[in-house]
């Protein structure tokens, strides 16, 4: 319980950086410093995956798309008739499959640029002028500890994300 309490106090720290060998060595240092490497994130050259530095709706998507998919099995089991609801081996199959699909486009949806808050922008094109972002995820007082690396290795500004996710 301790472990799910900490985990929702999880925040980012975007920092951005003026070439790519920089932030490779500030990556590289937070590895050294003990920074578990599954909470850091390097984003160079990729300005889609730069706007998921401050978090996606990918698992708000995928919630919604396996309701729609629950909700469109069972319109098809009700209007189907008889047939349908006789046959007890489409709806076991079909069911789960129509949730996992409309779960699955549900969370590719919540990546797209459609469900981004205008504030992504920045990170888009900090990549674009060919700057490098780097993510850290974890609780406040790695982020502090985080910060002062990422300073110490030329980070250009920072930014606090609420996401808690490393990219």
């Amino acid at each position: 319980m301790q472990d799910l309490k900490e985990e929702l106090k999880e925040e980012s720290l975007v920092a951005a950086f003026g070439d790519q060998e920089s932030a490779v060595q500030a990556a590289t240092a937070l590895d050294a410093a003990g920074i578990p490497p599954d909470h850091v994130g390097v984003v160079a050259e990729n300005v889609r995956q730069a706007r998921e530095a401050a978090g996606s709706f990918s698992a708000a998507g995928a919630i919604v798309g396996a309701i729609v998919g629950a909700l469109l099995a069972l319109v098809f089991v009700i209007v189907g008739g008889d047939e349908i609801r006789q046959n007890l081996v489409a709806i076991v199959i079909g069911a789960p499959i129509l949730v996992f699909a409309f779960a699955a486009i549900g969370a590719l949806a919540g990546r797209a640029k459609l469900f981004q808050s205008r504030k992504y922008v920045s990170y888009e094109r900090a990549v674009e002028r060919g700057e490098v972002l780097v993510t850290v995820s974890g609780s406040p007082e790695l982020l502090q500890r985080s910060r002062r690396i990422l300073e110490q290795h030329g980070a250009l500004r920072f930014r606090h994300e609420q996401t808690g996710e490393a990219i």
